[in-house]
């Protein structure tokens, strides 16, 4: 009679079993990356305080692990951006290495838990990873330029729940367990 029970207890599921995990498809991520670093490119991104949006998509799809999205790209990405805005190239290069290298590093750990630990995790990333980039270019200029950009890493890190909000909502692609069977 136990086992009998607990063979039946083993074949029980919750209501909603389905996987919840997400999957990016590559094209469409590397889409949006594509129309994101467009929108860069326009004059705003001088304003002060103003979010770094590529350095957020990037970020975002290093952490659900998109095909090509690393510390190589993040690379590629900075060099451009550092020639578009004619500053001290390897500026932008640095940031977006540094925090896609943290991104990297706390994947495993961060994906067990909700958008807001997310955010709670991202935020000192986006905020400490501007540090050396901030100071080689003061060093270089030889004027501290304040700390202004403190607020861009903020906001940065804030619309991290936008983000994921948008992107799962065009991109999630959920899996039926009873299609495995």
């Amino acid at each position: 009679m136990a086992s009998k029970q607990s063979k039946h207890i083993g074949n029980l599921r919750p209501i909603d079993s389905g996987d919840d995990t997400f999957y990016p498809p590559t094209a469409l991520a590397w889409v949006s990356i594509f129309i994101v670093f467009l929108s860069s490119l326009l004059p705003w991104r001088d304003w002060p305080g103003s979010p770094d949006i590529l350095l957020l998509v990037l970020a975002f799809w290093c952490f659900y692990n998109v095909k090509g999205v690393g510390l190589v790209t993040a690379f590629l990405f900075g060099i451009v951006m550092d020639v578009h805005d004619t500053n001290i190239l390897g500026r932008h290069a640095l940031y977006y290495i540094l925090v896609l290298y943290a991104i990297i590093l706390m994947r495993k750990h961060m994906s067990q838990f909700s958008v807001f630990a997310h955010f709670t995790a991202v935020l000192p990333v986006f905020v400490l990873a501007a540090i050396p980039s901030r100071l080689f270019e003061s060093w270089l200029a030889g004027v501290w330029a304040g700390w202004g950009w403190l607020w861009s890493g903020v906001i940065t890190a804030l619309l991290w729940f936008i983000a994921d909000l948008l992107f799962k909502f065009f991109f999630y692609q959920p899996i039926d367990d009873n299609t495995l069977n």
